[in-house]
């Protein structure tokens, strides 16, 4: 069922429910029956109806050996879904039009009538220990349900800060829970993007992005590489932007140094091995710190 249509069948004190079991899942792996029912104040029949129902929508999990339930990502998802929709900033969900190993992007319409995506981040779709690894900022996340909120409330941050110093990263345009709205980019996953007509200039251009993240924003990606730059073409103009921040650190952090090199040497390797354009990686670090005025 789409999720839209899903949203539709949850009544107002099924959200109420849904609400519930968010706010504690950070306390509860399962909420106890006994809590949600006070909490809701519904007569018997009628909270069992409702557990039902969204049970059978896959909205919420039963404890399989006691009376206790959790908030599924489907769950999770509707009650994002329809807070953005109350406060307008969307009017409209589409169909998915990607997967990844963290996410699911859904096209969307604002009340104005653009179009924009919805990203729901789903944490966990890989192994957990995987990616508390690579994004350390989840370590002492207690679900991933938080480890998502926590990514998109990064990653929105991220991209209203940014989006104020370079055109190369996604506007955001909204946040709830797991979720971001942003601009979308329609274009060619660099790793993806074989017949590049200036890839010099590509390079260059990633490269002064991060310049002004660094200098202006005092923000490192600290994870970048060929999957998380797409190449937008405009007219003959190749524009590569930035995505996937929420892991970003700020510059003042001692261990941004180390991310931004691996950040640069990841992008030289990749357009020496690809392109055959090769800069000096001591050069390229030094022009996103502000040392040098040119590469």
């Amino acid at each position: 069922m789409k999720l839209a249509r899903v949203c539709k069948h949850v009544s107002r004190c099924g959200l109420s429910i849904l609400a519930l079991l968010d706010r504690y899942v950070s306390v509860y792996e399962y909420v106890p029956e006994e809590l949600l029912f006070r909490k809701t104040r519904l007569h018997e029949k009628s909270f069992a109806e409702e557990i039902e129902n969204l049970r059978k929508l896959k909205l919420v999990e039963t404890h399989p050996t006691r009376a206790a339930h959790r908030l599924t990502f489907l769950g999770l998802d509707c009650l994002a879904l329809l807070d953005l929709v109350e406060r307008d900033v969307i009017s409209h969900i589409g169909p998915p039009i990607g997967t990844g190993k963290e996410s699911v992007l859904h096209l969307a319409k604002t009340p104005s009538g653009d179009v924009v995506v919805v990203k729901f981040y789903k944490i966990g779709r890989i192994s957990f220990k995987k990616v508390v690894r690579s994004r350390d900022y989840l370590v002492n996340q207690p679900s991933w349900l938080e480890a998502s909120k926590v990514s998109a409330e990064r990653e929105y941050r991220a991209l209203s800060i940014l989006s104020k110093q370079t055109e190369l990263v996604p506007k955001a345009f909204g946040w709830s829970r797991h979720t971001v709205v942003m601009e979308i980019i329609e274009g060619v996953d660099l790793c993806d993007y074989r017949d590049a007509r200036d890839p010099e200039n590509i390079l260059k251009l990633i490269l002064t992005a991060l310049r002004v993240a660094y200098l202006n924003a005092g923000i490192v990606h600290a994870d970048l590489s060929e999957y998380n730059v797409v190449v937008s073409l405009r007219g003959p103009t190749e524009l590569p932007y930035i995505i996937d921040w929420p892991q970003y650190l700020h510059r003042e952090d001692p261990r941004s140094e180390g991310y931004l090199r691996n950040d640069v040497s990841n992008l030289l390797k990749f357009f020496k091995r690809r392109y055959g354009v090769v800069i000096d990686l001591e050069r390229a670090v030094g022009y996103v710190k502000g040392l040098f005025n040119g590469i």
